[in-house]
């Protein structure tokens, strides 16, 4: 009896040891996980094309990542990359144009491309007047058309007009912002303009039938893109975080479309049908390739021969890409070879 009393107190002594050993590899565990959580803050631009964080938020895609997410709302790819650059968040999301523009800096820029997140080919439409018959880019040869110079608006045009043998010599270009060019159009001011999204969208709502828009898709292909300053070994940590949380958003969108539109829609506080006018038109995919490099590079090129700005040279595309981070999330995903 004393040897069974013995052997079943050191059972239930191994038992305990046992229970309280799980115990506290469960605190341990769950306290290093904690800890390891990275604040990481994103300028997010405002725009559809930045569904995959919107997504990513609502459904709470990063709490099983190394990341804690904080994001700021900006207007516009310009004001996301220029908080990027003046250090006051880690990333923000922006078009292959601005990494064409801002590449051209007199010094070498220091900031990088972790992963395009959505592309787009039909996001720059040329829309004219249905009264005014034109059909062709040809048809534009002495007509006034509006763009916002500098931007994908003017690289587009020069593009339609070059596949017919034409120049921006051969319009009459007049410049305007963005949120004018609907105005200008409306009042006779132009016989053409070249918006991007949601400003096509508000000028088919405004004039419906009055307008043609006329068939650019696959013309361009625009896309989003996870930029940072140059990545230290820290940084592409951080990028690796939050591409992990990125993939299970985009995974989300692929398999519920509708759920993901609406989030949108309540994120961004726009009509439904914006966003059915321009979903079908979005590659929701992580990537890097090269063709993303020969888009920076042909706009880059456009750019200085076009003289929007002082320029000195152009700088080798693939220095403003970086695919670690991507590489190590989703290696499939990285072409960059020619």
């Amino acid at each position: 009896m004393k040897n069974f009393s013995e052997k079943h107190s050191l059972v239930s002594f191994i038992i305990v040891l046992i229970i309280l050993g799980i115990g506290i590899s469960y605190f341990y565990l769950k306290n290093i996980g904690r800890q390891e959580k990275t604040s990481i803050t994103i300028a997010v631009s405002k725009t559809p094309l930045s569904a995959p964080f919107y997504v990513a938020k609502a459904i709470n895609a990063f709490d099983n990542t190394c990341a804690k997410i904080e994001y700021e709302q900006v207007i516009g790819g310009h004001a996301a990359f220029e908080k990027v650059m003046n250090g006051k968040v880690d990333f923000g999301t922006s078009s292959d144009s601005v990494i064409a523009f801002q590449s051209l800096a007199k010094h070498k820029p220091s900031f990088v491309t972790h992963a395009m997140f959505v592309q787009s080919d039909n996001d720059v439409k040329l829309i004219t007047r249905a009264s005014d018959n034109i059909e062709s880019t040809r048809d534009l040869k002495g007509r006034r058309i509006g763009v916002t110079k500098g931007t994908s608006s003017e690289y587009i045009l020069s593009t339609l007009l070059a596949i017919e043998g034409l120049t921006i010599e051969d319009v009459d270009l007049l410049h305007y912002k963005p949120e004018q060019l609907l105005q200008g159009f409306s009042n006779g001011e132009v016989d053409a303009i070249l918006p991007w999204e949601p400003f096509a969208f508000q000028t088919r709502q405004l004039l419906n039938n009055k307008i043609k828009i006329h068939d650019t898709k696959s013309l361009s292909t625009l896309s989003f893109n996870l930029l940072s300053q140059t990545a230290n070994n820290q940084l592409v940590e951080k990028a690796q975080c939050v591409i992990q949380g990125l993939r299970v958003a985009i995974d989300y969108i692929v398999s519920n479309p509708e759920e993901s539109k609406k989030i949108v829609v309540d994120e961004l506080q726009v009509d439904p049908a914006f966003i059915e006018w321009v979903w079908s038109d979005y590659i929701f995919k992580l990537s890097l390739n090269h063709s993303l490099i020969l888009n920076i590079k042909s706009q880059a090129i456009w750019a200085m021969e076009a003289q929007i700005g002082e320029f000195s040279s152009v700088y080798n595309s693939a220095l403003f890409v970086d695919s670690r981070a991507l590489s190590k999330v989703e290696p499939g995903s990285v072409n960059l070879s020619l």
